[in-house]
């Protein structure tokens, strides 16, 4: 029963991230609530950890990104380049602690079919959008679509408007997030590794 309420938990905690990330690229009325709800969240997690973790302080110098990511910054500098600064560390921090261990539990084989799966989905995608929208005239376009949202800077290039086409790169930027979290992860730790030989 533990570990079924540990999985809700942790997977309740990467849609909180994921709705943070999705809003930085909509104009909603929504947003700024949504933001701050998951804020808190996240503060009452970090706190929790703080609370029954031995030795404090240590826990703060091991997880200085943890304490970057509940600061609030974004919620009154909404200026985009900034705030994706913090959005950058939120992701770093979920991916540490919630999808980094289940990926570390996968054979290397098994890694190499889903991410042969996931790219080979979307190819299917750019010419399934190719087909479906007038303003992507070609499977090059419709390519470019799909990995600009995976990216995170598609959602103003082309004038996307049909219904399934949006959901796809919706759930296409979701997959950037996991992306972008685990290149991070990957990054922050060579770093640290590094740093650590000096």
């Amino acid at each position: 029963m533990q570990k079924v309420m540990k999985s809700i938990y942790e997977t309740i905690m990467i849609i909180l991230v994921m709705m943070t990330i999705i809003t930085l690229w909509t104009e909603n009325t929504y947003n700024s609530t949504i933001n701050w709800v998951v804020w808190a969240i996240f503060f009452t997690d970090f706190v929790i950890r703080l609370i029954f973790t031995r030795d404090r302080w240590t826990f703060v110098k091991q997880n200085p990104f943890l304490l970057i990511a509940i600061i609030p910054l974004d919620q009154f500098f909404q200026v985009a380049r900034i705030v994706r600064i913090f959005y950058l560390f939120r992701i770093k921090t979920i991916t540490k602690y919630y999808i980094t261990p289940h990926i570390d539990k996968l054979t290397y084989r098994a890694k190499v079919i889903i991410m042969v799966v996931i790219f080979g989905l979307l190819f299917m995608e750019a010419l399934w959008i190719w087909n479906l929208e007038n303003t992507v005239t070609s499977f090059f376009k419709g390519l470019y679509v799909v990995f600009s949202h995976l990216l995170f800077f598609g959602h103003r290039i082309f004038q996307i408007e049909n219904v399934y086409a949006i959901w796809m790169l919706t759930a296409t930027s979701i997959v950037g997030i996991v992306f972008q979290g685990l290149a991070l992860q990957w990054f922050f730790s060579k770093a640290e590794g590094f740093y650590k030989r000096k």
